[in-house]
């Protein structure tokens, strides 16, 4: 059984935690991402922004090692996870990452509790640290008095917030995030986002958002990628923004054109 949660590796200093260096991605002939490159430091944040088409969901899946890009380089901690789609390849297991999945990717033979003691397995956590860390992230999410369920029988919100407690109770080091606070109520999801803030302050979690939301985006990022359509001009394709709506410096290799929004 695959498992989307990652066993997180030690950080290299004075690297970047995710470096994306020319990617590209098509399925047949629709191209999903053309020539994007980001870099992301550890304990920072970086939110995708733009139109549903964009490719945030195809970038994220190669990040991952879900997908595996047709060109460019993909780095974490410094090491090649993938290159071109070709040659040396970081399994998405070695890659310290865990992912929120915008469709959930729940299990659904497992309770809610065995989802997230499942990806605790093999980590070298005694009983009582794996007790522990289920504990705490069913009550981030509130979902102690849904511990017996299976995913059948949650609502919409609770599904989504099982799939963030099944990401966070690994402890990443890069945290995945595509609409992930879509299905949730007001209150929760400025509690799960003061917990995502809190682990960023303390440098043990660095954060690459896809969302449509720009309060979101601002609320929980540093900088903010406007993505338009790969069919856009090059000079327009990608915009690095402050929270501010200002344009940042752009990382290596990325053009960054005039504000689009």
């Amino acid at each position: 059984m695959a498992n989307p949660l990652e066993q997180p590796t030690p950080s290299r200093a004075s690297e970047p935690a995710l470096e994306v260096v020319g990617a590209a991605k098509r399925f047949g002939p629709v191209i999903a991402v053309q020539d994007l490159s980001l870099r992301i430091e550890p304990g920072q944040a970086l939110a995708l922004f733009g139109p549903s088409g964009c490719g945030k969901t195809t970038l994220l899946r190669v990040i991952a090692g879900l997908e595996r890009p047709d060109a460019g380089r993909i780095l974490i901690d410094g090491a090649l996870a993938d290159d071109s789609g070709r040659g040396p390849f970081m399994l998405p297991s070695r890659r310290g990452i865990a992912m929120v999945f915008q469709d959930f990717a729940l299990w659904p033979h497992m309770r809610a509790k065995r989802h997230l003691d499942f990806v605790l397995r093999g980590r070298g956590l005694t009983r009582h640290e794996r007790r522990e860390r289920i504990a705490r992230a069913l009550d981030l999410c509130r979902l102690h008095d849904r511990r017996r369920a299976y995913p059948a029988e949650l609502s919409g919100g609770e599904a989504q917030r099982l799939a963030i407690a099944r990401a966070l109770v690994v402890e990443p080091r890069i945290l995945l995030l595509d609409e992930p606070f879509a299905n949730l109520d007001v209150p929760l999801r400025e509690c799960i986002i003061d917990e995502l803030l809190r682990r960023k302050r303390d440098h043990t979690l660095t954060i690459l958002l896809a969302t449509h939301n720009r309060e979101e985006a601002i609320r929980l990022a540093g900088r903010i990628l406007y993505m338009n359509p790969p069919g856009a001009p090059p000079h327009t394709r990608h915009t690095f923004l402050a929270p501010s709506g200002a344009e940042t410096p752009e990382p290596r290799h990325s053009p960054v054109p005039p504000n689009p929004v």
